[in-house]
């Protein structure tokens, strides 16, 4: 299994791109979260969207799903393909209605073509069920499982734990997503994957009166010694990156960095 950062920045970064994460498994290619930056990455890695199999959407935030309307017309329009969009039925629902409904509702793919479209006449949709693990293709085949994250209140939001079967420790990670402060969540992940990637916002909440809807570098720091020396950093902004090995981190991930399991 090979892990790939195609962006690993904030919001708001204008450096590092956005937090979009690939796996490729087999004959998987899994995308994390799919932001408008996320296709010029991908065209820099070597891959074009005819390549991506799945996409899951960890929420609803424009860095992690403003992108989706261009997959859509680029798999349906152009390579002729349907990817898997892969997250709760609930989620699902909102992604078309909040986001995608507006633009891709009505395409006129042949003249005088006016009906309505849904979500799945471009996705082959698949609803999943938080804390249940789904196992995506074979040889060798991808696990995944989705863990709630407390992001922004009222928000739904998740995670992941990947596995590449026939998994173990050494073949599995986790991957915290947006997430606010969760030590129970961080000491569950360390139990049993042998990397931890985590949010990290640079600054502590309450500065300059930015609500504390990520998790700090500062938070981070009370992580006890044995997991931060396997926790790699991401979802960061632009300004001066602190110390993280000396710290006892990882690091923090660099923009195309790609991680063998």
């Amino acid at each position: 299994m090979k892990v790939t950062f195609l962006g690993v920045g904030s919001a708001f970064s204008k450096k590092n791109g956005n937090s979009n994460l690939l796996i490729e498994s087999g004959n998987i290619k899994l995308l994390v979260d799919f932001s408008l930056l996320c296709s010029k990455a991908l065209v820099t890695y070597g891959l074009s969207l005819k390549d991506i199999t799945h996409i899951f959407i960890s929420h609803l935030h424009a860095d992690h799903v403003s992108g989706l309307e261009e997959v859509a017309f680029m798999t349906r329009l152009v390579y002729r393909c349907k990817p898997a969009l892969l997250s709760t039925a609930s989620l699902l629902e909102r992604t078309w209605a909040t986001n995608l409904r507006g633009g891709l509702e009505f395409i006129e793919e042949r003249p005088g073509e006016l009906d309505p479209q849904t979500l799945g006449d471009f996705f082959t949709v698949m609803p999943l069920q938080p804390e249940t693990w789904i196992t995506l293709g074979t040889d060798p085949g991808l696990r995944i499982h989705l863990h709630p994250t407390n992001h922004v209140m009222g928000m739904e939001s998740y995670g992941l734990e990947v596995e590449e079967l026939p998994g173990g420790f050494a073949k599995r990670f986790f991957f915290s997503s947006d997430t606010k402060y969760a030590p129970d969540l961080i000491a569950r992940g360390a139990k049993t994957c042998s990397t931890l990637f985590h949010d990290c916002q640079l600054f502590d909440s309450g500065e300059n009166n930015v609500m504390g809807v990520h998790t700090s570098y500062t938070q981070l720091l009370q992580v006890p010694a044995e997991i931060r020396r396997r926790m790699w950093l991401y979802h960061y902004g632009d300004s001066e990156l602190p110390d993280a090995t000396g710290d006892g981190f990882a690091g923090f991930v660099e923009q195309l960095q790609s991680f063998n399991f």
